[in-house]
């Protein structure tokens, strides 16, 4: 019923949205950032960063809020902003960059082609890095391998369950899933109660909600999910140092492709050109401007901005890869982790 209200709002509406300028129409107006987490972690902290200063640029000074949607690691959020946001430029999404494959190698539930959002741009890459905690005695690769560690994750296809399955599969670990929780949020606090032993988490989201975590020695890096190493970890080794094979590399090349996107930020497909070359425009002013760098700083968020157009460039490599190594990836990842 939602969704026939929103078509036939857009139907009725579309002459005149074609005929407003972009400043014209925002003016006046709130712009809603719907980010598939709930509050306090990276992707939230962003989302309210880019909230902060995102309406300074965009023609006609609109109002920016941020809402949470959290559930099935960014899946709902980029399912209701694919199917159910109205598509006039008012309604924005920042979610898990694991929905650029999620249609690829998901579960079946992403109901979204990654293709079609229409990507405004992201404000950081995202490298992952999984953790083991003290309790669990590992504090190496070396340490894990011939150990069962239990490791929390939101759902099939997303990032908490994504990069250790690789760990299991390409790597020859013995992780045991447990999976179900509402977002990265909910696994670190389950690791925290000792629910789970290791997770698989962005390092900047770590990094910043999870302060000391390293630094106390509450936790123990063990595996970089980056496609270089990280000079803030020194001796931890990357997933690709420890790849097999070359068809373990062509697959990780295809299955990291989405950390370079960060934190992705997109509008709903088919909104007015004129609106999305604007907020595109309104983005890439915004990552440069002295005051948001400075915001960005004291939040402890880093700076390393990918275009819109760029988006649309990654998405496009990634779904341009081979046949054989796409079938490799989805077998890998088409059976849910029981062990």
């Amino acid at each position: 019923m939602l969704r026939a209200f929103f078509a036939a709002l857009c139907f009725f509406a579309a002459p005149s949205a074609r005929a407003q300028n972009a400043s014209d129409f925002y003016r006046g107006k709130t712009i809603e950032i719907s980010v598939g987490t709930g509050p306090g972690g990276g992707y939230d902290l962003s989302a309210r960063l880019l909230a902060r200063h995102f309406g300074r640029f965009v023609p006609g000074n609109p109002n920016v809020v941020v809402v949470n949607t959290p559930g099935g690691g960014g899946i709902v959020a980029a399912n209701q902003l694919f199917n159910v946001a109205p598509k006039d430029g008012l309604f924005l999404g920042v979610f898990s960059n694991a929905m650029l494959t999620e249609p690829l190698f998901g579960a079946g539930t992403a109901k979204f082609d990654a293709r079609r959002f229409g990507w405004i741009g992201s404000m950081s890459r995202e490298d992952v890095v999984c953790a083991a905690s003290r309790a669990s005695g590992v504090a190496s690769w070396n340490d894990l391998r011939g150990r069962r560690l239990v490791v929390g994750s939101t759902a099939p296809g997303t990032t908490t369950y994504l990069y250790p399955m690789l760990l299991n599969r390409l790597l020859g670990a013995d992780l045991k899933f447990v999976s179900g929780y509402a977002d990265g949020s909910q696994v670190a606090l389950a690791l925290e109660r000792g629910e789970v032993e290791l997770i698989c988490q962005n390092y900047s989201s770590m990094r910043v909600a999870h302060v000391d975590w390293i630094a106390s020695g509450f936790v123990k890096p063990i595996v970089y999910v980056g496609l270089a190493a990280n000079p803030d970890l020194p001796g931890v080794p990357t997933i690709g140092d420890l790849a097999p094979d070359a068809e373990a590399r062509a697959i990780l090349k295809v299955v990291l492709a989405p950390v370079a996107a960060g934190r992705p930020f997109a509008a709903p497909p088919s909104i007015p050109a004129e609106r999305l070359a604007a907020l595109r425009r309104a983005f890439s002013d915004m990552t440069a401007d002295p005051a948001f760098l400075v915001d960005a700083g004291k939040s402890r968020l880093e700076s390393s901005p990918m275009a819109g157009a760029g988006m649309d460039d990654l998405l496009r490599d990634i779904y341009a890869a081979s046949p054989e190594t796409l079938a490799r990836v989805r077998a890998l990842v088409a059976a849910v982790e029981t062990r």
